[in-house]
């Protein structure tokens, strides 16, 4: 996969050192832009398991403000910070990214309260929900259900945030019932549920 990764735009960015990373794929990505088309402008966007950051470059490209990304894998991890530094630096407004090297899991059960994001005594607008979390593990990972249940409980989320997760077609994860399935898309062997709160 080195060498070989291009954003929508047609920009390269580093790319994984070995097979263990799976990037999304160009039309997977082009979709959730399309998807989520001018909602991306001006807002939050938390990365699990982030990888090379493919995803958080695209929707930085589609003017989202602030990224954080969650990957547990240093070099990824370094690779990821690498790309979003980038790919930021050819923008004309600033925008805030931070990459956290830690199992996504166990970070999560902290919550938004207890962790000092660095970027946000830059940018402390946003406070510390995200408009858009995107989930992307292992597609034989066991965390999908878990994740969900966490973001809710943690208070990760607005009323008004959107859960993508990007998963197998050949082996779809349950759904939290304190999420509800918005849309529902399929890829190829890739399929993509977009959840919102379940306000009921």
């Amino acid at each position: 996969m080195k060498g070989n990764l291009r954003l929508i735009s047609g920009t390269k960015i580093r790319s994984p050192l070995s097979n263990e990373t799976r990037p999304t794929t160009s039309k997977v990505r082009e979709a959730i832009v399309n998807i989520l088309g001018k909602n991306l402008y001006n807002s939050s966007w938390l990365d699990l398991c982030s990888g090379t950051g493919v995803m958080a470059c695209e929707v930085l490209q589609q003017g989202a403000k602030r990224i954080l990304a969650v990957e547990k894998q240093r070099e990824t991890a370094r690779l990821c910070k690498l790309n979003l530094k980038d790919v930021s630096n050819k923008l004309q407004e600033p925008v805030y990214y931070e990459v956290v090297c830690k199992e996504v899991i166990s970070f999560l059960k902290k919550g938004p309260k207890d962790i000092k994001f660095k970027f946000l005594k830059e940018f402390p607008y946003f406070g510390k929900e995200f408009d858009f979390i995107y989930l992307d593990p292992p597609y034989n990972s066991s965390i999908y259900e878990l994740s969900q249940e966490i973001l809710l409980s943690k208070k990760w989320i607005k009323e008004s945030s959107t859960l993508i997760c990007e998963c197998s077609s050949k082996s779809l994860p349950e759904i939290h019932n304190g999420w509800e399935i918005n849309r529902k898309k399929i890829y190829g062997n890739t399929s993509l549920f977009f959840l919102t709160p379940n306000q009921a």
